[in-house]
């Protein structure tokens, strides 16, 4: 893996033609995107933790560490809160995007103003210079809904910029009408999702899951995205998924949809 200034430096530079982006996986569901000009983080788990299985891709101390950081949930290796209040105190410019229901509580414990804290629901979207974010439910394991607000605090981000159009599921199982969501918005360049699967063992600790494998290849095969990249299946030992039974399943039953496995920090061009 590269180191974490050299790859930061690469991220921030890097400069892919209109109209085409690129992503570096940073381990479990987090991914650095670079498209429309705009470097993000999503899902970026960078804390020091006694369990992660994976170093810490980049150094959340260093200024300038992108233009946004989203968290498509409020679980530790999603909104890595420690990790967020280091980087809202070195990259004043930085931005983060989490669900609506979260916005306040993170926008307080990062000491922050409510413009750095952009908040967004299923019907609460976002756009700026032509760079549109917009979120379906994720249900982690249920699909839960705050029966005051109706806000989600699970959800699932599309990006939207220069004709590119990507899904990052977050956490998520599948459930009834979320193809229906999905296809609503048209073909998709890139779709991430998990694939570590779900049982009793894993419930009982306190550990949610997610589609299975042969789940998260039934969504690709049923939206098909131009490239499939799994993820949530290498961080912690106690959760582990397997990309390989990903790829062999997409082949043999949905032939042709391109999918992309590989190393940490390496960048993938589109």
């Amino acid at each position: 893996m590269k180191d974490q200034k050299t790859l930061l430096v690469e991220m921030r530079t890097y400069q892919p033609e209109q109209g085409h982006l690129a992503f570096w996986w940073l381990g479990q569901m987090g991914f650095g995107i670079k498209m429309a000009g705009c470097l993000l983080t999503i899902d970026a788990f960078l804390q020091d933790h006694p369990h992660r299985r994976v170093p810490a891709a980049l150094d959340v101390d260093e200024p300038d560490f992108a233009d946004f950081v989203f968290g498509t949930h409020d679980h530790i290796d999603h909104i890595d809160r420690v990790s967020w209040k280091r980087i809202a105190k070195a990259s004043p410019k930085t931005r983060f995007v989490v669900p609506e229901i979260h916005r306040s509580s993170v926008t307080a414990e990062l000491e922050v103003s409510e413009e750095r804290v952009i908040g967004i629901d299923e019907d609460l979207p976002f756009t700026e210079n032509g760079f549109t974010i917009k979120a379906i439910p994720s249900a982690h394991e249920f699909l839960d809904t705050n029966p005051v607000s109706g806000l989600h605090p699970h959800l699932g981000f599309i990006l939207e910029a220069e004709g590119m159009r990507i899904y990052h599921a977050g956490d998520s199982c599948i459930y009834e009408g979320m193809q229906t969501k999905l296809k609503a918005f048209g073909r998709f360049d890139v779709m991430f999702i998990p694939i570590n699967g779900r049982d009793g063992v894993r419930y009982r600790r306190n550990l949610i899951g997610n589609m299975t494998a042969q789940e998260a290849v039934d969504l690709v095969g049923t939206i098909r995205p131009k490239l499939a990249v799994p993820g949530h299946y290498e961080m912690f030992a106690a959760n582990p998924g397997d990309p390989d039974l990903f790829a062999d399943y997409l082949d043999a039953k949905y032939p042709g949809i391109p999918w992309w496995i590989g190393e940490h920090a390496v960048r993938v061009d589109l």
